[in-house]
């Protein structure tokens, strides 16, 4: 869910960012690029219950009615026609030859890459990092991409930024589930380092972002309208101190920390584009 939320906000930044140097923003191309995306999620959430299914969901399919297998199979060849059919309208808009083509190959690759069986293992340890490259730069490229503009040396820092406050946010709500993966010893990457790190890498990844962030305003210099991006830092500090209060023995707050990722990304990405309004 956090990764749908912060997918879309992220897109919407692009978005605007690169209506506001063009002067206009395409709405139809925005909705097109969003398409794209959820085509590729519907798809990814597919092979993922086909491939966790311990029956083939393919052999022997019947169409008849109240058949799951025929459904399943349906389903399948809709949604890859509907990439295929969205990835012609891009092209028919002269928006596919060049960088987005990239973004939409690297965004299909890393969201289908559970298919495979490494693929799998890795999502299943190192799944915050992969779906962090997706959020930016990929998403938020993808974004710009589709309203017409091309990166520049001064969206590395953006992206950065965006990034470390993905890992960051979506560190926190790993905790919940911690002691669960524990027990049918699931190889996340919690487990794999440990709570204690996991907090560390929390907490070096809020650091990271607001020292992106500093730099990245500093070089457009456009700090005084940007301040509010860099004093949302105190919920990020407040999601700090609820993991750290976790860690001293005390009952864990996991409502809380939900809503505190979910407004922290949420905060940041209106308040960055706040000021083009």
């Amino acid at each position: 869910m956090f990764f749908i939320f912060a997918s879309v906000l992220t897109y919407l930044v692009g978005t605007i960012f690169a209506g506001f140097e063009n002067n206009r923003l395409d709405f139809f191309k925005l909705i097109i690029g969003l398409s794209v995306f959820f085509t590729i999620f519907a798809l990814k959430m597919l092979s993922h219950h086909l491939s966790s299914s311990k029956i083939d969901p393919y052999s022997r399919v019947s169409f008849e009615r109240g058949n799951k297998k025929g459904q399943l199979f349906i389903l399948t060849f809709i949604l890859f026609i509907s990439y295929l059919f969205l990835v012609y309208a891009i092209l028919r808009m002269n928006l596919l030859i060049g960088v987005n083509l990239v973004y939409i190959s690297l965004i299909t690759v890393l969201m289908l890459i559970t298919i495979s069986r490494l693929g799998k293992l890795l999502v299943q340890t190192y799944g915050v990092f992969i779906e962090g490259i997706i959020i930016s730069p990929l998403m938020l490229l993808f974004g710009a991409g589709m309203q017409g503009m091309n990166p520049t040396n001064g969206h590395l820092l953006l992206t950065m930024a965006l990034f470390f406050l993905y890992i960051a946010n979506r560190t926190s709500l790993l905790f919940e589930q911690y002691e669960r993966d524990f027990k049918i010893g699931e190889r996340s990457l919690l487990n794999l380092i440990g709570w204690d790190n996991g907090i560390k890498i929390q907490n070096i990844s809020l650091f990271l972002t607001y020292l992106v962030f500093l730099l990245y305003f500093y070089r457009n210099g456009s700090l005084g309208p940007n301040l509010p991006v860099m004093i949302s830092a105190i919920i990020g500090v407040f999601s700090m101190y609820l993991l750290m209060r976790m860690a001293r023995g005390l009952k864990p707050q996991w409502q809380v920390i939900k809503i505190t990722a979910f407004l922290h990304y949420f905060a940041v990405c209106y308040l960055l584009v706040y000021p083009l309004f």
